[in-house]
């Protein structure tokens, strides 16, 4: 290992930086309606445009001073600034349809045939060079079918093997994953986060942080979970069996009644007969009694139904999804670097 380190910048930060801009408030919506009104002329308007953007390059700087990685004086130091590819989603469309669709605002179009901005037009738009105009031992990366992360980690990976300290500018959690590596550092543009703190925050390890996060689900990717664990079972799964391949396959069932008004009438018919109280049933066999009872359409967890055979043989009223091969397809969409194999470095560099 030398003393050579590379800051790789999420250019998602920039994104959040237009949106918090043309807010009712933002600076750029502000200084758009006063050029509107002819209270600024096209020049002043673009350098106040620009200004917006160069004070978001400059926080970043901050953020690498505050990681004692700052290119601007440190020679050993390089920033590289990641963009998404206009068509970064349709790699993991093309295994699942629905990823990220919750972002598309009411628009149908499958993940697949995706395409987005061209965020480097944050930079452009405003005059700002980025073959030329980016700080000092900065560059970028770009490629069109790639998003960000996946820059990011594909960077991390070739940095690291190269001998380099690598240090992450970024929000986006699936980063976590980058954090098995002592190497790596990274900052969410707020605090640093460290591989102590994914523990803390989840009760599992950065290096499966992505089967996590497939079975808890995340609305951002659009990815549901498998319904039942939540994040307390899941972590409780992850700590027993370290891997999503390992769980027991029951654990990715979800059961629910083939027909809720004769589970409704077994139930009623199993309490009545046996002289129980409905608080009894809840105590001792599950909430979900008190539901199938009235006949509801209850989604159970095989933890659920086997409080409920210690009541009655439940199995011939039921029938179930299995996710397992959803999990594994969504463990596939999360895991950095993407794609079929996730590649470890030497042991000498681990």
């Amino acid at each position: 290992m030398n003393d050579k380190t590379v800051v790789l910048i999420d250019s998602g930060y920039f994104v959040g930086r237009q949106k918090k801009h043309w807010s009712p408030r933002g600076t750029m919506r502000r200084n758009y309606h006063k050029f509107k009104a002819k209270k600024l002329n096209w020049f002043e308007y673009q350098y106040r445009f620009q200004k917006a953007v160069k004070g978001d390059l400059s926080y970043c700087e901050v953020v690498m001073s505050r990681m004692k990685s700052n290119p601007k004086y440190d020679k050993t130091c390089e920033a590289i600034l990641c963009f998404d590819g206009i068509k970064g989603r349709q790699l993991r469309g093309a295994i699942y349809e629905d990823y990220k669709s919750a972002r598309n605002k009411g628009l149908e179009v499958k993940a697949s045939e995706h395409e987005g901005k061209d965020t480097r037009k944050i930079f452009t738009n405003v005059g700002i060079d980025i073959d030329e105009d980016l700080p000092i031992r900065w560059s970028y990366r770009y490629e069109e079918s790639k998003e960000a992360d996946d820059l990011i980690a594909e960077l991390t990976m070739e940095y690291l093997l190269n001998g380099y300290n690598v240090v992450i500018l970024s929000a986006d959690t699936d980063l976590f994953q980058m954090l098995r590596y002592p190497q790596v550092r990274l900052h969410n543009f707020k605090k640093e986060i460290t591989a102590n703190d994914v523990e803390e925050l989840t009760g599992v390890k950065p290096q499966i942080y992505a089967d996590w996060k497939a079975l808890v689900g995340d609305s951002s990717d659009s990815i549901p979970g498998v319904p039942g664990l939540g994040k307390s079972k899941t972590t409780k799964l992850l700590q027993n069996f370290e891997k999503i391949e390992s769980i027991p396959l029951d654990e990715f069932r979800v059961y629910y009644a083939k027909s809720p008004v004769e589970l409704a009438n077994k139930t009623r018919k199993v309490r009545e007969e046996n002289n129980w109280s409905i608080s009894k049933c809840k105590k001792e066999y599950g909430s979900a009694w008190v539901s199938l009872e009235n006949g509801d359409e209850v989604k159970m967890n095989s933890e659920q139904v086997r409080k409920l055979t210690q009541a009655f043989d439940i199995s011939g009223y039921l029938i179930f999804d299995d996710y397992y091969n959803k999990a594994l397809m969504w463990k596939r969409l999360v895991r950095l670097p993407f794609g079929d194999g996730q590649p470890e470095l030497p042991k000498s560099v681990n």
